[in-house]
């Protein structure tokens, strides 16, 4: 129970946290551009483990959320994109080693981990030079624990830009 309420957390920081880097350090995407980036970065991130996991759709990462508390104290209008999945046919007491060769692989690229959980198999972090926010935890799923990778946008407008005023 203990896991899943750190999960359910995380899936909120990644899903309300909003970095408003695509001001002025980065050009504006739209929301199927960062839904591109996010499975990007998450089909790089298990590139190099072994034993490959199967990447398992986490179903409550389906949705598009609105900023709630942008960093930037920019428009609450824009959007947050992101997925998670589970980390499927990883044995369980490979968990540690699977999270250790995905944190390599996203340190290799230049991304910045910033997090690491007590057990240290759970970590958080920001893609470079995008400032994409990923999480990687250990998750109850189907009565076992399984690594969950979670990836999200920063704060973007659905079409790229702004939308017009009407007024």
């Amino acid at each position: 129970m203990q896991r899943f309420v750190v999960l359910m957390i995380a899936l909120i920081v990644l899903s309300a946290g909003c970095t408003g880097k695509e001001t002025m350090d980065h050009p504006a995407i739209t929301k199927e551009k960062a839904l591109g980036r996010v499975e990007q970065l998450i089909k790089e991130a298990i590139s190099g483990v072994n034993p490959q996991p199967r990447l398992d759709l986490d179903q409550l990462s389906l949705t598009v959320d609105h900023c709630l508390d942008p960093t930037d104290g920019g428009s609450k209008d824009r959007i947050v994109v992101g997925r998670g999945y589970y980390l499927r046919d990883v044995p369980k007491d490979r968990l540690a080693e699977v999270s250790r060769q995905v944190r390599q692989t996203w340190e290799q690229r230049g991304h910045h981990v910033s997090g690491v959980s007590l057990d240290g198999i759970g970590f958080t972090g920001r893609s470079r030079p995008d400032d994409f926010l990923f999480s990687l935890l250990v998750a109850d799923s189907d009565g076992g624990e399984v690594l969950n990778l979670g990836v999200s946008s920063p704060c973007i407008w659905p079409n790229g830009t702004p939308e017009p005023s009407t007024g």
